[in-house]
């Protein structure tokens, strides 16, 4: 059964493909959801700028070539952009590639929604649904392991985990 909550973001959180109007909030995004940027030193903020510029746009051609089929949306909270959800669809399992929500959006039930959309999905396609995490995100980890994630593979930089039927 669901709770108010949940009806409440079923009104108000919605995913959207991404367009190239959605680049500057990437990238703040891609700010937020990378604490170790914040370690940059000894240059000057424009060279930081332009550093941090560079990451994000190789990140984003790495994506775009390692899943070309993949759905890559914008978290809609209210109409505006709080997230990305990225996702590649495959014939036996699908793979989460990438969640991430601006801070302000953090532990508001938000993040819970999608993932469970994702899953929900997945198992009435008979399919099972994995992601990656990074051993340094442990609040990640414990919170997709609530979802029902377990981890499959452990190779000291990532965790593979995965929602089975």
């Amino acid at each position: 059964m669901k709770s108010t909550s949940d009806n409440y973001l079923e009104n108000i959180v919605s995913l959207c493909p991404i367009e190239i109007c959605h680049k500057e909030f990437l990238l703040q995004l891609f700010k937020e959801c990378r604490p170790d940027l914040a370690f940059i030193g000894n240059i000057e903020e424009q060279q930081k700028e332009a550093l941090i510029f560079q990451q994000f746009s190789i990140e984003q051609e790495q994506l775009n070539t390692m899943y070309p089929n993949a759905e890559f949306n914008i978290v809609m909270f209210n109409k505006e952009p709080i997230g990305r959800f990225y996702i590649n669809y495959g014939s036996l399992s699908d793979h989460i590639v990438e969640i991430g929500l601006l801070e302000s959006y953090r532990g508001l039930g938000i993040g819970k929604k999608i993932m469970n959309m994702a899953i929900e999905n997945a198992l009435k396609m008979g399919k099972n649904i994995s992601l990656q995490v990074t051993w340094f995100n442990q609040g990640a980890h414990d919170f997709y392991e609530k979802l029902g994630f377990k981890t499959i593979e452990d190779n000291g930089v990532f965790c593979e985990m995965i929602y089975t039927i």
